[in-house]
């Protein structure tokens, strides 16, 4: 055991189901840092906030959750995925709605249910480099080229709209002998997703970034053994960006880091990977297209249960709802 960190005894056999990977509970704190540069401010402003975060792992099952320390609007946050589904949970503090607290029927949390078993990119909630460090060994190793999601804030509602446009990027990444990553490095090709009108596309920045730089790197920054793997124990993300001073020359700078450190290790015990539903629950499921509509998806409410995809084509059925099923990611 290494010092100042708290793990729980478990069988080295406990570790692997049928051969197909890990499993592991880990819980911890992970950190948000950012500078605000202002113009006409001599010192830029400091922004950072912290989350006490939970990740399960069961082979390529997984669940994470981040749970804000503040009174916060957003008590918590939770992703899961079953292999090939993502249940996404955003749980709002009941208690900044005093009045609608014993209504059953009140609706204080949001999901969304899509195809694949990654984010899609980073968010305020942090599960992306939480995934990255713990649940991402599978997305590695099936790669077939260098090209990987990067940690770009997501552009897109939470709520009602489809899965936002990822924007991939070229890579360098390392695992170690447990397949948990040892450092990545992404390089900008020189574009921007820009967003407008409810829009996305592609821009160039302006010289000298028009050519691509270093765009992000994470690293494990210190490892701990447990039942005969070794995952990390800390991490760091740092995201840089392009920056045009007033005066000087054009700087690539830190846009915000992200690190975290392990607490305590636990073997898996009674796993779910489905985000438990604790109140009325508004859900929009970007599996499916409603009637010719692109843009319409399927939503509905739900206080107990996600739905499961037999229960909701035989809904749609039942009520004359043509849909079109959605096979890939976004």
């Amino acid at each position: 055991m290494q010092s100042g960190i708290e793990l729980s005894k478990s069988s080295p056999s406990s570790n692997r189901i049928n051969g197909q990977g890990p499993e592991f509970q880990v819980e911890g704190n992970i950190f948000y840092l950012t500078e605000s540069r202002r113009r006409h401010s001599p010192e830029p402003e400091k922004i950072q906030w912290s989350k006490q975060f939970i990740v399960t792992r069961k082979g390529r099952q997984w669940k994470i959750r981040t749970t804000n320390l503040n009174e916060d609007a957003i008590q918590y946050e939770e992703m899961g995925c079953d292999g090939t589904k993502i249940f996404q949970l955003r749980q709002c503090n009941a208690n900044k709605f005093p009045e609608n607290t014993d209504d059953k029927n009140f609706i204080t949390a949001s999901g969304r249910v899509l195809n694949g078993n990654f984010p899609v990119g980073f968010d305020s909630n942090l599960i992306f480099p939480l995934w990255l460090a713990y649940c991402s060994s599978d997305y590695f190793l099936s790669r077939k080229d260098d090209r990987i999601v990067t940690p770009l804030f997501l552009v897109g509602d939470f709520l009602s709209q489809a899965v936002p446009p990822t924007m991939p990027l070229p890579a360098k990444w390392k695992l170690n002998d447990s397949n948990f990553i040892s450092e990545i490095t992404w390089y900008s090709e020189g574009t921007y997703l820009h967003e407008e009108d409810g829009a996305s596309r592609f821009e160039k920045y302006p010289p000298p970034f028009d050519v691509g730089f270093l765009h992000a790197s994470f690293k494990t920054t210190d490892w701990t053994s447990f039942s005969e793997i070794l995952m990390p124990r800390g991490f760091v993300l740092r995201v840089f960006a392009p920056n045009w001073p007033e005066e000087g020359e054009a700087q690539c700078v830190v846009a915000y880091t992200i690190d975290a450190r392990v607490q305590t290790v636990h073997p898996v015990q009674n796993f779910s990977c489905l985000p438990e539903l604790m109140r009325k629950t508004g859900i929009t499921d970007t599996r499916y297209r409603l009637g010719n509509c692109s843009g319409c998806l399927l939503h509905y409410g739900s206080s107990s249960s996600w739905d499961t995809e037999e229960e909701i084509e035989a809904k749609l059925k039942s009520r004359g709802i043509e849909y079109e099923k959605q096979t890939s990611q976004g």
